[in-house]
């Protein structure tokens, strides 16, 4: 029997009392590949109806996280439950209740949209197919274009093609990972608009991104990870409420040099940068960017200086900055 033989779109569960707002938990998991550690006693719940991205610099683990959600490695330690089952003991039901956007569209090139669906469905055990491969293709604003050959495809064309591919067992969770790489900016804010309108209509989404200003669009609450680690998770503007203000020195570079040598190390600066006006730091929540201007002062003259909110993408870099290895 095909994954598809269950009531499209119906959550699973081995248990009546599960708890039904809970999509995705993930408690004290431990992932290593030899000497290496991928995960780190992370924790994470994402809740129906929600758009989560996960977020990180390479080698933080984004990966890993998404495979041990998708059944695809077992965790060291800990547990991972989706749509109410424990993927340690039914990864198969799992993935067959879930949508996949991979890195790599994976499409087969040399026959049309239609086909590439239809092969899909036959995999996911669909039957009589077409109507929501209809459905789907109209979703994402291909049906015009079902009968043309993938290769003549742009690359966003392609990603959205492998959206409605993703969508076709009608999943109650998607698992985007890089959802708009390699894509134009038109293409990526259609791809926005069909992540918002699913959203809309009850569908849970994980993602995970390099593209802050997407991660602050998008998602209704943003998972930082480093070295395996989850330092932070919260909404957009939580996050960005954590860290002080950004404040911006206007010296010359010399002096700015001085100054970065003495505050960098600083226990009220997350991070320090020189850039071509002076030197930009980001302070911690309870520090005064006045104590900082006058700790400057000292080293050298400040021809002026301004304060302002830091935007999710420095936050993220002040942050990962501030929990890496001394």
């Amino acid at each position: 029997m095909g994954p598809h033989a269950q009531a499209a779109g119906a959550p699973i569960s081995d248990s009546p009392t599960s708890e039904a707002a809970t999509v995705v938990e993930v408690a004290g998991v431990d992932c290593s590949f030899g000497r290496v550690r991928a995960l780190d006693g992370l924790s994470l719940r994402v809740l129906q109806g929600t758009v989560v991205g996960i977020v990180g610099p390479n080698g933080a683990g984004k990966t890993t996280l998404i495979d041990v959600i998708c059944g695809l490695i077992r965790p060291d330690r800990g547990t991972v439950r989706v749509l109410g089952q424990d993927v340690a003991v039914n990864a198969s039901a799992v993935r067959a209740q879930i949508g996949v956007l991979p890195q790599e569209t994976a499409l087969y090139d040399e026959v049309t949209a239609l086909q590439n669906l239809r092969f899909a469905a036959a995999l996911y055990g669909i039957p009589r197919p077409n109507a929501r491969i209809t459905e789907v293709l109209e979703l994402v604003g291909l049906n015009s274009r079902r009968k043309d050959v993938v290769r003549g495809f742009s690359g966003g064309m392609k990603r959205r093609l492998a959206i409605a591919r993703a969508l076709l067992h009608d999943p109650q969770l998607l698992i985007l990972d890089e959802p708009t790489v390699g894509v134009d900016v038109e293409a990526r804010h259609q791809i926005w608009a069909h992540v918002r309108s699913l959203r809309a209509v009850g569908r849970t989404f994980v993602l995970t991104t390099n593209y802050l200003d997407e991660a602050e669009a998008l998602c209704d609450r943003v998972a930082i990870l480093r070295a395996g680690k989850l330092i932070a998770e919260d909404t957009p503007a939580a996050l960005e409420a954590r860290t002080g203000r950004c404040l911006e020195l206007e010296c010359w570079h010399e002096g700015a040099a001085r100054i970065y040598e003495r505050l960098r190390r600083h226990s009220g600066v997350l991070r320090a940068e020189i850039v071509d006006f002076g030197l930009r730091l980001y302070l911690a929540v309870d520090v005064s960017p006045e104590d900082i201007v006058h700790e400057a002062r000292a080293v050298c003259s400040i021809e002026g200086f301004r304060t302002r909110s830091p935007d999710l993408a420095e936050v993220f870099r002040a942050l990962t900055a501030a929990s890496a290895p001394s």
